[in-house]
């Protein structure tokens, strides 16, 4: 469901120098946006990926200084794809119709933090301000794994090394738990 569509990230992009008038100009793992307008997605491909929201680009990049701007025509040529997923072991999610919270593994997977207690260990005292909610429409990009049970189940600095890119962590699985 590409409900992402209508909801493509509004963001303030620099102004590009110059646009791109063919798909073939884009390199693969690109930001494009369309000129005149502020919504930016990852292509790679041969298609487009939306990002849901600003926290879910920010968990991704740090602005837009490499965003390319691409002509109207171009962009619409280009078939949405999906919608990119928050980066692993970035930030935690949770859906405002279930109070779980759950650390984001590789590939868009979501695993439950079952107790206070793990979260401070592998996100710091402050680790409850280091939670987004992904709206209900948005959580059927992600695929529920393994719970956290134990902080040695879960490393958000090693998922952060093996999972770059946005493409890495499309074709990316979670490393299982320790028995």
């Amino acid at each position: 469901m590409l409900a992402a569509a209508a909801v493509a990230v509004l963001l303030l992009v620099a102004p590009a120098s110059q646009a791109i008038y063919s798909v073939g100009e884009i390199p693969n793992g690109s930001l494009v946006k369309k000129d005149g307008s502020s919504s930016v997605y990852y292509f790679a491909d041969g298609g487009r990926y939306v990002f849901p929201n600003e926290r879910t680009f920010f968990t991704w990049y740090d602005g837009f200084d490499s965003v390319l701007t691409v002509m109207s025509n171009v962009l619409s040529s280009i078939p949405l794809r999906g919608n990119v997923t928050y980066r692993p072991g970035v930030r935690m999610v949770k859906i405002q119709t279930d109070p779980k919270v759950y650390a984001v593994d590789a590939g868009g997977t979501l695993r439950w933090v079952n107790s206070e207690s793990v979260a401070r260990t592998l996100y710091g005292s402050d680790w409850n301000r280091q939670i987004d909610d992904v709206p209900d429409a948005f959580f059927v990009n992600y695929v529920v794994g393994e719970p956290v049970n134990a902080a040695a189940d879960f490393s958000p600095s090693q998922v952060r090394a093996r999972v770059g890119t946005i493409r890495e962590n499309r074709t990316a699985t979670p490393v299982p738990s320790a028995p």
